[in-house]
């Protein structure tokens, strides 16, 4: 019996029905939205994670011509009572513009889309606002009540954040408008039957739904932390079929391929007591792929997909790391404040890494902090943050890529003269600015080894009993234990590693124990690049046994 096609690129709720295509029905948390009472919603979640899809049921659920895409969801039984009004659709995420009247064009322009829609005549309206008051005013007269559907709203502000055109009184200005635009909703609520906005962050010092006093934010509510995404009773539930297909092309125990794809994909909580759930986007497109037999031997011999780091990064989080100087050594992992609202002017790195969906909710002996989800995330984000320490366009491939790639194969071989050659030729491409102390040496490494699929951990400043290794790296049978200098000697290196016993605590883990010390020896008077010091560098190779 052949399965039913996944919907990979479809976010049209009746069209996805009308296909056949694979529907996980979230359904029964719209009813229950709806039975609590529910009129006004917020809903943040990253990118790619299944709001439009939510938005597009919601759509098609109060402006439905008939029952049929709902006959066989939770839903079907609430119908009768979900009332049947226009709806009105804004798609942030199309408001483009590098000035602040590019942006309300674009805002009209919108509008003027959904009022066509409404059958209400062009017109010619000084602002946005007052274009989405004139819309409103004709659905009200004409029908009553009405539906409002926001998706993406903050959209129009976190794309500011990379415009480097944009001044600070541009962004004020901007936030003034969206202020004004989104007020409309509340001068309107005695028409609006529901409202439901959606968005990746959730902004504070824009004040953008400060009218808004009954906006309910479910982002958080463990009663709606699985709205977006996918769970493991869902995936019994919904593909199993295909999963069991897929174990075959992969020649492996269904059982064994769902754990991997639990490491690649799963592990997303959005509240203290979330059930974790998968990335929908990537879930789908690895599952379309293990079944069909040669993509299924090609994951094999590479590596899993990684549709949402392909497509749906918030690049404007890798700019402002890059402007700041940040790097994985400044993030926080404390739980603290990364669920509050998001101060644009002063975002905080662990508070933008959780909303834009690098950062997740774990909890562990107790105690909840902060944690990479799954591998699909934390490899795009060292990749995004590898390109902006080089300077390369986020999502930019380079040769650098294929250095690391590289080093991740001698680290596997255990072949650390190619891996430092490797780690040599990367800081070729870095200004010699940024390599200014020891520790700018550490977070490249860092970085570099972070990225390495070869890679199971890295850490840096990681104690023993008599001090701190200056950086671990372990792969599936090697340890590799460095202490870094600049402008000091190769045996200052090595003699701490000795000295201090940072290989002593690896000692029992089978593993091959190896301490590398590396000086670099920075010219007086660099100029240029750090090519300009090429091979000004020495290394030692310390094995555990000459510790006895």
């Amino acid at each position: 019996m052949p399965l039913a096609p996944l919907a990979l690129d479809n976010y049209d709720f009746p069209s996805l029905r009308a296909k056949g295509q694979i529907y996980v029905d979230k359904t029964s948390c719209i009813q229950q939205m709806l039975e609590e009472g529910t009129t006004y919603a917020f809903l943040a979640r990253p990118r790619r994670f299944g709001k439009s899809l939510l938005l597009s049921t919601l759509a098609h659920l109060f402006g439905r011509a008939n029952d049929d895409p709902f006959l066989d969801l939770d839903i079907a039984g609430y119908l009768p009572q979900v009332p049947q009004v226009p709806v009105v659709t804004l798609d942030m995420a199309r408001i483009t513009g590098h000035s602040p009247p590019a942006v309300r064009a674009a805002l009209t322009h919108l509008v003027r889309d959904q009022a066509c829609r409404a059958g209400l005549p062009a017109s010619a309206d000084a602002t946005p606002w007052i274009a989405l008051d004139n819309l409103f005013s004709h659905l009200q007269r004409r029908h009553g009540k009405f539906a409002v559907l926001v998706d993406e709203y903050d959209a129009p502000l976190t794309s500011l954040l990379t415009k480097p055109s944009f001044t600070p009184q541009d962004r004020q200005e901007t936030q003034a408008d969206l202020r004004d635009f989104y007020r409309t909703l509340k001068t309107w609520n005695s028409a609006i039957q529901f409202a439901f906005v959606t968005g990746i962050v959730q902004i504070a010092s824009a004040g953008l739904f400060s009218a808004l006093n009954n906006l309910r934010n479910l982002s958080s509510d463990p009663v709606y932390d699985t709205v977006c995404g996918f769970t493991e009773a869902e995936i019994d539930r919904f593909l199993r079929p295909h999963i069991d297909a897929a174990a075959q092309h992969f020649a492996c125990t269904g059982e064994a391929l769902r754990e991997t794809l639990r490491r690649h994909y799963n592990g997303y909580r959005f509240s203290l007591v979330g059930e974790p759930v998968y990335n929908p986007i990537s879930y789908l497109t690895a599952l379309a792929h293990l079944t069909v037999p040669k993509r299924a031997q090609a994951i094999r011999l590479s590596e899993f997909p990684r549709p949402w780091a392909d497509t749906g990064e918030p690049y404007f989080l890798f700019h402002l790391m890059q402007a700041r100087g940040q790097t994985l050594q400044d993030v926080d992992y404390s739980a603290g404040s990364a669920q509050s609202a998001l101060d644009l002017q002063r975002p905080t790195l662990n508070a933008l890494m959780y909303q834009t969906g690098y950062l997740t909710l774990t909890r562990e002996q107790g105690a909840t902090r902060l944690d990479f989800p799954n591998l699909e995330v934390e490899a795009s984000f060292q990749e995004e943050l590898f390109c902006a320490y080089l300077g390369k366009p986020a999502g930019s491939d380079s040769p650098e890529r294929a250095r690391v790639r590289e080093l991740s194969r001698a680290l596997q071989r255990g072949d650390c003269e190619a891996a430092i050659a490797c780690f040599d030729q990367i800081l070729d491409r870095v200004s010699y600015t940024e390599l200014e102390a020891e520790s700018n040496f550490q977070i490249a490494l860092h970085i570099v080894c972070a990225m390495a699929r070869s890679v199971l951990r890295v850490a840096t400043e990681v104690p023993s009993r008599r001090g701190r290794a200056d950086a671990v790296v372990e792969t599936a049978d090697a340890v590799y234990v460095f202490e870094l200098k600049l402008n000091q000697t190769l045996k200052a290196a090595t003699d701490q590693i000795k000295a201090r016993g940072y290989r002593e605590k690896y000692a029992a883990t089978g593993k091959r124990v190896m301490g590398i010390g590396l000086n670099f020896i920075k010219p007086k008077e660099a100029k240029g690049t750090w090519k300009s010091a090429r091979g000004n560098y020495e290394w030692a190779l310390l094995p555990l046994q000459d510790e006895a």
